[in-house]
C-alpha cells in the first residue's frame, strides 16, 4: 500500500469519527427537548444551543472535510465504508453519553454492519479523478448519472411518504430517506472535486462548468436537508438504531456507482466475494437494527400522565 492510499484511508476514518461524534452531541441536545412539544420553535431551540452548534460544526464541517480528502485521494468506492468506522464511536457513545440501550439483536446488527463495511472496503473498488472526468464526457454515462440521481431522489421521497404514515418506524424511515440523499452527496462530490481545478483555472468547458454548479447545488441541498431531518428523526428513535440503518444505501450505492455508472471491472477476482459478503451483511444488519418500536421508546421519556401517542406524530 502506498503512502497516498494510507493517508486517504486515515482521512476517511478520521472523518467518520468526527461525523458520528458530532451527531452524538446533536442527539444529546434533542433528548433534552420535550417529545410532547416539538413545536415550531424546535429548530430554533437547537440553533441556540451551544452544544448542538458544536456537534453541527464537528459533524458536518470536520466530517465533510475528512470525507472530501479521502475522496480526492482514494475515490468514491472506498470512502463511504471508511467513514462508517464512526459507527463504533456511535454505538459506544450512545450508551455512555445518551444513555441509550442496545439489545443483543441490535449489538449483533452493529457488529455485522462493521464487518460488512470492512468487506466492502477490502474489495478495493477505487475510482480516480481522471476516470470521473472521462465519465462526465461520455454521453451514455451522462444518461446513467441522470437515471441514478432521479432514482435516489425517488427513493428518498418514497421513504419520506412512508414516514408520514408510520407510527412505529417514523424516525427510521426519515433517516433511511436521508441515507438516499447521502448517496447523492457521496456521488456528486466526485464531479465537484474532479472539476474544481479546471473551473477555478478557467479551463473548464461550459458542460463541465454546468456539472460543477449542479454538484455544488446538490451538495448544499442534501447537507441542509439531512441535518434538518436527522434532528426530527432523533426525536423518535435512538441514534444507535437509525444512523446504522442509513448506512444500508450508503454502503451499497458505491458498488452501483462502480459497476453501473462507471462500468468498471473489479480489480481482483476476490473483490466480487468481498462485494457480495459486504452487501448481504449490511442488509441483514439494517434489518436487525430496525426492529425497535419507536413510539414506545419516545413515550418512555415522558411522565405517565403526559404520554399522548398522537403528539408523537407532529413535527
Amino acid at each position: 500500500m502506498t503512502p497516498h492510499y494510507l493517508i486517504g484511508v486515515a482521512c476517511g476514518i478520521f472523518g467518520g469519527l468526527l461525523n458520528q461524534g458530532g451527531q452524538l452531541l446533536q442527539k444529546k441536545v434533542v433528548n433534552d427537548i420535550r417529545h410532547d412539544d416539538p413545536g415550531q420553535g424546535f429548530m430554533r431551540r437547537l440553533l441556540r444551543n451551544p452544544l448542538w452548534v458544536i456537534g453541527f460544526v464537528v459533524g458536518l464541517g470536520g466530517g465533510t472535510a475528512g470525507y472530501m480528502l479521502a475522496q480526492s485521494l482514494i475515490g468514491p468506492a472506498l470512502s463511504p465504508g471508511l467513514m462508517a468506522s464512526g459507527l463504533i464511536l456511535l454505538s459506544i457513545g450512545s450508551v455512555r453519553l445518551n444513555h441509550e440501550e442496545l439489545n443483543k439483536s441490535e449489538i449483533t446488527g452493529i457488529i455485522l454492519m462493521v464487518v460488512g463495511i470492512l468487506s466492502l472496503g477490502l474489495s478495493e473498488l477505487s475510482i480516480s479523478a481522471t476516470q470521473v472526468r472521462a465519465m462526465l464526457a461520455a454521453h451514455s454515462a451522462q444518461i446513467r448519472v441522470i437515471i441514478f440521481t432521479a432514482s435516489l431522489f425517488s427513493c428518498c421521497l418514497f421513504s419520506r411518504s412512508l414516514a408520514l404514515r408510520s407510527q412505529n418506524r417514523k424516525g427510521l424511515l426519515i433517516v433511511l430517506g436521508n441515507g438516499f440523499l447521502a448517496c447523492l452527496s457521496d456521488f456528486w462530490i466526485n464531479p465537484l472535486l474532479a472539476l474544481i481545478v479546471l473551473v477555478l483555472a478557467g479551463k473548464a468547458t461550459n458542460f463541465q462548468t454546468f456539472f460543477f454548479i449542479m454538484a455544488a447545488v446538490i451538495l448544499a441541498f442534501t447537507a441542509s436537508v439531512i441535518t434538518w431531518q436527522n434532528q426530527i428523526a432523533f426525536k423518535y428513535a435512538q441514534a444507535s438504531n437509525v444512523i446504522p440503518v442509513a448506512q444500508v444505501p450508503i454502503q451499497i450505492c458505491p458498488v452501483l456507482v462502480y459497476f453501473f455508472i462507471f462500468a468498471l471491472t473489479p480489480p481482483r477476482t476476490i473483490s466480487v466475494f468481498f462485494i457480495l459478503t459486504g452487501t448481504i451483511l449490511t442488509i441483514i444488519a439494517g434489518f436487525l437494527l430496525g426492529q425497535r418500536p419507536e413510539t414506545t421508546l419516545a413515550q418512555k421519556r415522558l411522565p405517565a400522565s403526559e404520554r399522548n401517542p398522537h403528539s408523537l406524530l407532529k413535527e
